[in-house]
């Protein structure tokens, strides 16, 4: 597709996206501000210092990024660290009275200066280094602390000290003895995230679910006016008792201070990195990070906000992930966030301190199920059996130790099973490969294994070589494996080359067998996987059946990807299959259907669907748009921001639908024939989306019965018939 316009950037940014990014600021404000108090209380810190660090890193760090579209703050995978930090250098939560506060602060101060060190020693590109299955069992393993440590003040019980396994052992108890009131406030937010998503109308879909938690609990919690029930407070003079801290660096000789200085600087370090990465993926605009630097603006961050009470900061996926899907351009969207939590702060105080404390539990027990979820499990099995075993054993090794030690044991696990496949270790740590260059092609010839630990070394001889060449082919007929970390990179390079016009070939490849169907597992040339007969499933036989008895032609698995890569269906997503095709040709044009496996969002956020499209090709010319479904939202943004184009004499279509080109707008609109107008205010719950080449139609995003795609089928005939 044609490559977007790049935003602009510093103050003509704020000019030009002034209303996108104010927008966006406001709306991922609402979800931060009760994220945001609930970490600091779960923290064991005043409410307080989550709102600073929020602040801070939107108003302050914003203007240092590396990023373009993250949004900083204090994060849920940091709550395990200062909490611990706090116990351990003298106390957690308002019953020691914050007795660990100061110095927790001043190893913050330190981390953070340590953080910024690593930007400035450039070493950014080390987020490229961990597997994939031992970071995501370390965020489920945060995820399970979080839900074992946060289901006692959503029951309203007071938390019992002690180590995690332990903790987790007083459960049952809790909920023997939880105070009704603050458990129903709890249970019925939990309730309200749990169906959110589910809930398809659409003024309630305008509010995000954190907001509506407190829409619905702080008038509950008023009603029943229960002095058992927790509610927040805040200090009604920031600069005054209860509000501002400053760091202590008394500790700073003691061994509990330097451990709590380790994790908090290669935590945020690891999770800033991949969070950055992955905002990247959702970035419409596919900027890419300046990661060295943002580590320097988080770090310094960091510091600056606990030099005044703040938690530790780093770019968060969640609450960036809705600042890209609301529409934000520019890092101002992330100014206005931080302004619009200020004010809050300072207007609002009253109206914050009427949050139960057991809503805000429940947010987290919700983003702790979230990061820990069985589908995590699943996931990691689908890609394959040696990514499920390091990423279940990195779990126990974190919730058996700490964070730091747990992730190296999911590291050292790794390089275990590797051995074990007969890799040998010095082809752990070093990638022997071979480059010759012919014209404007590179060939680079690999030997032995390419896995996460020598892949960095390799990629500095990748980038060398696309440098040189505008087509670089990497051969594996001499290598043995191939990890699914390694895949994961080479298919973000390759997508880094397509974007400056370049391209990454693999070939001979095939002597690898896939050690699952995933399209990023694992290749061994050991392995059995790609040996078995494949057996096809219920699905596949019925649409088998349907093609067959049609004189269709039905192709398991389309491998090009591009062809069907539409803006309405894999804008912010990533496309990882293209499966089930079934093809007919109708007056001179070819019908393709297709279940596309889709991620969309990354990390904490993100939502694996699967969706059937019909692909229409065969086209002279096409101009290139995409339609959505016209929400009040979507309503609003288009009046300041005139990108929809509207038919006057066709008002239904331009209420239902909103229509956005990404050409010459009279090509689009003489396209949109008033047939073909009248033909999408009769059939309300089709979209259509063009890149150029051909058209994808389809019914949503879900996955259409045989008898629903047959009706889609008969649809794009009807369309056909209109446009011939």
């Amino acid at each position: 597709m044609k490559t977007l316009e790049l935003p602009k950037e510093g103050l003509a940014g704020l000019k030009t996206h002034f209303k996108n990014d104010i927008l966006a600021g406001f709306t991922v404000s609402l979800i931060a501000l009760p994220l945001c108090l609930g970490i600091a209380i779960a923290s064991g810190v005043p409410p307080l210092a989550g709102l600073i660090t929020a602040i801070i890193g939107g108003m302050l760090a914003s203007r240092i990024a590396g990023t373009f579209v993250t949004i900083s703050g204090p994060a849920a995978g940091l709550i395990v660290i200062t909490l611990h930090a706090m116990e351990t250098m003298g106390g957690a939560g308002p019953e020691s009275g914050y007795a660990g506060y100061t110095s927790t602060l001043g190893a913050i101060v330190v981390a953070g200066v340590i953080m910024a060190i690593f930007g400035l020693l450039k070493i950014g590109k080390i987020g490229d280094f961990f597997p994939s299955a031992a970071v995501h069992g370390m965020l489920a393993a945060i995820g399970v602390i979080i839900i074992i440590k946060q289901i006692f003040p959503l029951l309203g019980v007071k938390s019992p000290k002690g180590e995690i396994l332990e903790v987790a052992l007083e459960i049952p108890h809790a909920f023997t003895h939880l105070n009704p009131m603050a458990g129903a406030i709890g249970g019925v937010s939990i309730l309200i995230l749990v169906l959110f998503p589910k809930i398809k109308i659409t003024w309630i879909k305008l509010i995000p679910s954190p907001m509506w938690v407190l829409l619905i609990t702080v008038p509950l919690a008023y009603f029943i006016n229960d002095t058992s029930v927790s509610l927040v407070t805040l200090p009604h003079n920031i600069l005054g008792e209860g509000g501002i801290e400053f760091p202590s660096f008394a500790k700073f000789f003691e061994l509990v201070f330097w451990k709590a200085v380790i994790g908090f600087a290669l935590v945020s370090s690891i999770e800033t990195l991949l969070s950055a990465k992955a905002v990247d993926s959702l970035d419409p605009f596919q900027r890419k990070s300046n990661l060295n630097k943002d580590l320097i603006s988080m770090g310094l961050g960091s510091s600056a906000a606990a030099s005044i009470g703040g938690l530790p900061m780093i770019s968060e996926i969640v609450r960036s992930s809705a600042n890209v899907s609301n529409g934000a351009k520019t890092t101002w969207s992330n100014f206005f966030h931080g302004l619009f939590l200020l004010l809050f702060l300072l207007a609002a105080t009253v109206l914050i301190e009427m949050i139960p404390v057991s809503a805000l539990a429940a947010m987290l027990v919700f983003t702790g199920f979230r990061l820990a979820s069985p589908r995590e499990f699943t996931h990691m099995f689908k890609i394959g059996l040696m990514e499920l075993e390091i990423f279940v054993v990195t779990i126990i090794a974190v919730l058996a130790t700490d964070l730091i030690v747990g992730i190296a044991i999911g590291i050292l696990f790794k390089y275990a099973l590797l051995i074990y496949k007969g890799i040998k270790p010095i082809s752990l740590v070093k990638c022997f490969s071979k480059v010759e260059h012919d014209g404007d092609e590179a060939t680079i010839r690999l030997y032995m294994s390419l896995v996460f630990s020598n892949y960095l070394p390799f990629k500095k001889k990748l980038e060398e070589a696309a440098k040189k060449a505008r087509v670089v082919n990497l051969d594996f007929a001499h290598v043995k494996h191939v990890d699914h970390t390694a895949m994961e990179h080479l298919e973000e390079f390759a997508k880094e080359l397509e974007k400056n016009g370049k391209e990454l070939h693999i070939i001979n490849i095939e002597q690898l067998n896939p050690v699952s169907d995933h399209p990023l597992a694992a290749r061994d040339i050991a392995s059995k996987k790609g040996m078995r007969s494949k057996h096809i499933n219920k699905r596949q036989r019925k649409l088998f059946d349907f093609a067959l008895n049609h004189n269709f032609q039905y192709t398991n698995l389309d491998l090009d990807l591009d062809a069907w890569k539409f803006k309405s269906v894999s804008t912010l997503v990533k496309l990882l299959k293209a499966e089930n095709i079934v093809t007919f040709n109708y007056k001179s044009m070819i019908i393709q259907s297709a279940d596309l496996s889709i991620t969309e969002g990354a990390m904490l956020s993100a939502h694996h669907y699967s969706v059937t499209v019909v692909r229409i090709s065969g086209f002279d010319k096409l101009p290139m748009f995409y339609m959505q479904k016209e929400t009040f939202v979507e309503r609003m943004q288009d009046k300041l921001h005139g990108h929809d184009i509207d038919f006057e004499s066709h008002p239904k279509f331009s209420k239902n639908y909103s229509l956005v080109g990404e050409e010459n707008e009279e090509e689009i609109r003489a396209f949109f024939k008033p047939e073909l107008l009248s033909f999408f205010e009769n059939n309300p719950d089709l979209l259509l989306t063009s890149n150029g080449k051909s058209m994808a139609l389809h019914q949503g995003l879900d996955l259409l019965s045989v008898k629903d795609l047959e009706t889609l089928q008969i649809r794009a005939k009807e369309m056909i018939d209109l446009l011939k």
